[in-house]
């Protein structure tokens, strides 16, 4: 017993330093003597490092066995809660992810007080906002989970419950409060107050992923530079994927797209065997970008991998867009919206400029005018500068005249001043447009000129930007091939006839067409009607 005792204290050892290979060696030769519930969990979590999917859920999962095995609850509702999430995160699926946690659940029931409910809580805190999408359900068992770790002392589960509380708080639209949990429990974390790796790595993650969801470019570029020199120095490798593949994210946000490109192509060469869920973000990340550069076949391939990923979705419905296909666009679009809750404030702020401008392209403008009348709340709520940029060009692209001649130069500003450019892009030429119809053909020369010197820059193929025509242009295109005449799609889109021959006469030259029949046909070949 004094043996086996000296090689658990070994193999911890191994574990603690990160030396996860040597950790497999050390635990494997305990399990070789015998079945050893503590051993089970402790090579899983070394593979878990190791990105052994299969190694890691099969060691859990005997770790479950043994625990029940030799009566011990607490011990088998720990091996739990930790196959919930990495159920979840190693592809086997929600359904499994909510039977782990429900019998982890079921085991703490009736049990006193002890820490293994707090990571229970923390488990299902991950469930709620990352599978039901459900902010205030992931606050309260985060809340909960510090509550446990003020009454058992215990510093890892005090920062970690703070900081998830913090992510859930931002994606319900309170970012300050939010934020500044997430500060304090990162510093926490970084200066070496959370003595697993794992929380400290997932702490910060979180902070990167608050950032982002809320727009907040520039501090999630300083954190995923922090934290992948940090899972560098220690040896953690599976922290340097999700990192990296959120600062390409962020980098193609900013318009540094050379470097996005080299880092997700090297971080899926990385994941090539793995089956963690950052595989299928680094796919869908991948196929955003080639959306946006105009390489549309590559694209489709990439975001067809990742369908049910929702900024996949989204990203998917934008392509059917570009190529023209607006209903398509709008059935995806609208079901994803329905299945958000009105609570999950930012995830919904993610999807709704793409589906005001599908909405508009069908020709459904209730339906757009309240989607950016949601956007524009959540921007005043949230108040960040990128979300800000975002709703006014919602608002643009549902009014006419002066409104939105005002309204695309205030997106156009700000897009610059966030350092979005290929937003900035779009922006400008959405008011290049308004400018031609107004009769200031210099003024939309120099908006189009400017937008097509930024997708230049930033690497869109020539002749391949697929947003070819405007949101609007798009919806009068869908009517001219219904039939109708410019009295009455000014009267349907609420604009002037003389803004309705404007964009008839834009949309001929932007298609090279030469005739309302020839653009009819169009529409018809793009699925447009």
């Amino acid at each position: 017993m004094k043996e086996i005792g000296r090689d658990q204290a070994t193999a911890h050892e191994s574990l603690r330093r990160g030396a996860w290979a040597e950790a497999v060696g050390a635990y494997a030769s305990i399990l070789a003597v015998g079945d050893d519930p503590i051993a089970e969990e402790g090579i899983a979590q070394a593979y878990w490092w190791l990105d052994d999917g299969l190694q890691c859920l099969r060691h859990r999962e005997a770790a479950y066995r043994s625990h029940r095995d030799r009566g011990d609850d607490v011990g088998a509702a720990r091996a739990a809660t930790s196959l919930a999430w990495d159920a979840l995160l190693f592809g086997q699926g929600p359904a499994v992810a909510r039977g782990w946690i429900a019998r982890a659940g079921d085991l703490l029931e009736g049990k006193p007080l002890v820490v293994e409910h707090g990571w229970y809580a923390v488990r299902a805190a991950e469930l709620a906002l990352s599978v039901d999408e459900d902010p205030v359900s992931a606050l309260a068992w985060s809340e909960r989970a510090c509550a446990t770790a003020r009454q058992v002392a215990d510093a890892d589960l005090a920062f970690t419950g703070q900081a998830y509380a913090g992510l859930s708080m931002v994606m319900a639209g309170d970012v300050e409060s939010g934020i500044r949990l997430l500060d304090g429990a990162v510093a926490a974390a970084t200066a070496g107050d959370v003595a697993d790796p794992m929380w400290m790595g997932k702490i910060c993650c979180w902070l990167i992923v608050a950032c982002r969801q809320s727009q907040d470019i520039g501090r999630a570029a300083e954190w995923s530079a922090r934290v992948q020199e940090i899972s560098r120095e220690r040896n953690l490798a599976p922290l340097t994927s999700v990192c990296r593949i959120q600062y390409a994210a962020v980098q193609m946000e900013r318009g540094v797209w050379g470097d996005a490109d080299l880092q997700l192509r090297s971080t899926l060469a990385s994941l090539t065997a793995s089956r963690r869920e950052s595989r299928v973000e680094a796919v869908a990340q991948l196929g955003e970008l080639r959306r946006r550069q105009g390489r549309l076949a590559e694209a489709e391939s990439l975001l067809r991998q990742a369908e049910f990923f929702g900024p996949a979705i989204v990203s998917r419905a934008r392509l059917r867009l570009d190529q023209g296909d607006a209903p398509t666009a709008w059935t995806a679009l609208s079901d994803h919206l329905a299945g958000l809750p009105a609570t999950n404030l930012l995830a919904r702020a993610a999807v709704l400029p793409a589906a005001v401008e599908a909405a508009l392209a069908l020709g459904r403008t209730e339906d757009a005018q309240l989607l950016a009348a949601e956007l524009d709340a959540t921007a005043d709520l949230v108040g960040t500068e990128p979300l800000r940029a975002f709703a006014a060009a919602a608002s643009a692209s549902i009014v006419s005249g002066t409104a939105a001649l005002s309204r695309w130069r205030d997106a156009v500003h700000r897009f610059n001043a966030c350092g979005l450019r290929y937003e900035e892009a779009r922006a400008r030429r959405a008011l290049a447009e308004e400018l031609a119809a107004f009769g200031d053909q210099a003024g939309a020369r120099e908006q189009q000129h400017d937008a097509a010197s930024i997708l230049a820059d930033l690497g869109v193929r020539s002749g391949a930007d697929s947003s070819i025509l405007t949101t609007r242009q798009a919806a009068v295109l869908r009517l001219i091939a219904a039939g109708k005449t410019n009295a009455e799609i000014a009267r349907e889109l609420t604009l002037s006839e003389h803004t309705v021959h404007r964009h008839v006469a834009n949309i001929l030259t932007e298609l090279g067409l030469t005739s309302r029949a020839a653009a009819a046909a169009y529409a018809t070949n793009a699925h447009l009607i």
